[in-house]
């Protein structure tokens, strides 16, 4: 079903909800990180015939390609390898522990795995600031997994920067805890819910995605009907044309998607081509009415990693105000 009502407002404050820089990381120690198994219904557990060798050459594979056709469309990005000896199975996943603000905050995530928590780097951080883009400040709230609370990043929120507002579905990875502290550090609103299927969704982004033009959200497993009504008027509300996807889709990663946009302003839709697949006739015609459609291969990424397209970008909205 599609809700869409006509408004000028993101036309009137076009880019920043959706951004033009991207960050990647190029996995060295991909592997199925036991310690999210259980929370991750879609994250699949090596078998003991697993080749892990050849599992990480195609998510090797997978990985450049999807970084060539980034290239090809001209959509800025930046690559930087993981540390082989980090033992950081899910790096490729990066939007779980850093978000970059366009006033210059960089925002650091209490993750509930031990082995995710290696993938905090001070260097990348370094990196981008001697490139050029302007940091003013970090806020780190790292401290709130020594008392059990996590916010796994845009994994965890669905973050509309032009109303400051946070969706975060709750679940063992995302805690009321840490979603207070992060609206009273950065000024957001938070809208909370729970979803399931038999258990609760490990991360918002999975259920739900939010560009400029085109919102796409699995209504069907947000459980209190009047808040999954709300969300569809307030989202149709703002101008968006909100696809509602169903919970096999959703099991296709089609809401594991990111709206960004080209070097020349182009808008794109980025997404798995198993979530492409999943589309139907109506949604894909809906998409292509507003945002162009870019999909990947990356079928053994989703598999072992339980996560899609959207969970290996980092949106990266510092300003950019040359070298230094």
């Amino acid at each position: 079903m599609i809700y869409t009502k006509s408004s000028s407002f993101f036309f009137d404050t076009m880019h920043y909800q959706t951004t033009k820089y991207l960050m990647l990381i190029r996995p060295r120690n991909f592997s199925s990180n036991e310690e999210t198994l259980e929370s991750n219904e879609f994250q699949n557990d090596f078998t003991d015939s697993t080749n892990l060798s050849h599992i990480r050459e195609r998510v090797d594979i997978e990985f450049i390609n999807m970084v060539d056709r980034l290239t090809y469309h001209e959509i800025d990005h930046i690559v930087f390898d993981d540390i082989e000896d980090l033992g950081s199975p899910d790096a490729i996943f990066p939007n779980n522990w850093v978000t970059f603000h366009d006033d210059g905050v960089v925002v650091l995530y209490p993750m509930m795995s031990s082995k995710r928590r290696n993938e905090r780097r001070m260097d990348i951080i370094e990196k981008l600031s001697f490139m050029g883009f302007a940091l003013t400040k970090t806020i780190d709230l790292t401290h709130l997994e020594n008392n059990g609370h996590y916010l796994e990043g845009t994994g965890s929120m669905i973050l509309d920067r032009l109303s400051k507002k946070a969706y975060a579905c709750i679940s063992s990875r995302t805690t009321k805890e840490a979603l207070d502290t992060f609206s009273d550090m950065m000024s957001y609103e938070i809208i909370e819910f729970s979803s399931s299927t038999k258990i609760p969704i490990y991360h918002t982004n999975v259920m739900m995605s939010l560009g400029e033009d085109t919102a796409l959200v699995c209504f069907d497993v947000v459980k209190e009907k009047a808040i999954s009504k709300k969300l569809k008027s307030e989202l149709a509300d703002s101008g968006r044309t909100v696809i509602d996807i169903s919970i096999d889709q959703m099991k296709n990663f089609l809401g594991n998607a990111l709206e960004v946009r080209s070097k020349n302003n182009e808008k794109y839709l980025l997404m798995s081509e198993t979530a492409e697949d999943s589309l139907t006739v109506e949604q894909k015609k809906l998409i292509q009415n507003r945002v162009n459609l870019l999909s990947f291969p990356i079928p053994t990424i989703e598999k072992y990693g339980g996560g899609s397209v959207r969970c290996m970008l980092t949106e990266i909205f510092l300003d950019k105000s040359g070298l230094k």
